[in-house]
């Protein structure tokens, strides 16, 4: 096995949409699936990315990115016919307000394509979320990747009106063994099950109720919560912001990506929740999604070191 198979053996399959948040004055690459693997290599988890993107203006930063990110793009699809995503972003406040254009390259990925990369990866775990799941032909994809993939299923339920529909959203959660998911996404599953209680008894029902094992809560400034099914449930307190508000694209994203990297490393779950928040809180202070900078990862990573020597 030479070198980059054995790195994609042991990658994150990182799967679902790769797009342009377009603010009022810049163009910023994310897309959740993007940013979970830009965070994943910034830590040092290798992340294959399995989207499409268009033959057009925005195909080079992607992969000008991908490369110097250190993501790996044997699973980026190119598509000759439709544009790479696009999102149009408006802040309210610093709360941001999506306009997510249809018909986009994440929409069309290739089944037959994404299971040669499943295939060959054999990844420890797949991340995917919801708003590529919109359409058919990308969820066909997906569901191609799930089946031929045996480590972890990591779901970060998304959901961006009008993108999104009962049974698509049940199917996704049927296909998890960790969700991911923040208040007013909690507020819809409610609602759809008629379930009433506090938050913790409705993630319990939902744990039984999916077959789930683990439920991650982000709650904004109240911090996060995480129950599993064996009945536990750890709570984490929102704590002030150290830095400036700069906009909060991409805080669930950030928040994911550590999630995973404590799973796959073996962190209890008090340990992953409190790692996950504090990074997450970190990036309310950055432009988009993402760091430009690199070196917020190796100080990330150092100051996790040194928690496990207090």
């Amino acid at each position: 096995m030479n070198k980059k198979s054995a790195a994609l053996q042991n990658s994150v399959l990182v799967f679902g949409e790769v797009l342009y948040d377009i603010f009022p004055d810049a163009e910023v690459l994310g897309g959740a699936p993007f940013n979970v693997a830009r965070h994943l290599a910034g830590f040092g988890t290798a992340a294959l990315l399995v989207s499409r993107v268009g033959r057009d203006q925005r195909l080079a930063p992607v992969l000008e990115a991908c490369n110097q990110f250190g993501m790996d793009v044997h699973g980026l699809q190119l598509d000759p016919r439709h544009a790479t995503g696009q999102v149009m972003v408006n802040l309210e406040s610093g709360e941001p307000r999506f306009d997510i254009l249809p018909d986009q390259a994440y929409d069309h990925i290739h089944a037959g394509l994404a299971r040669l990369t499943a295939l060959s990866a054999h990844p420890r775990a797949v991340y995917f979320g919801s708003l590529a799941a919109r359409s058919p032909t990308t969820r066909r994809a997906l569901q191609g990747v799930l089946r031929l993939s045996p480590g972890l299923k990591f779901l970060d339920v998304n959901l961006r009106a009008p993108w999104y529909e009962r049974s698509t959203v049940e199917w996704l959660l049927r296909q998890a063994q960790v969700v991911k998911l923040n208040l007013p996404e909690l507020e819809v599953l409610r609602d759809w099950l008629k379930l009433t209680g506090s938050p913790e008894a409705v993630s319990y029902r939902l744990l039984k109720r999916y077959d789930l094992r683990m439920l991650l809560l982000t709650r904004g400034a109240q911090g996060a919560q995480a129950a599993t099914l064996d009945g536990q449930v750890f709570d984490l307190p929102g704590t002030p912001l150290e830095e400036p508000l700069i906009d909060s694209v991409g805080a669930g994203d950030a928040f994911a990506a550590v999630a995973i990297h404590g799973l796959l490393e073996g962190w209890r779950l008090p340990t992953i929740l409190a790692r996950a928040d504090r990074f997450a809180r970190r990036m309310l202070s950055v432009r988009g999604a993402v760091p430009k900078d690199h070196g917020i990862y190796g100080e990330t990573l150092q100051e996790w070191a040194e928690e496990k020597h207090d």
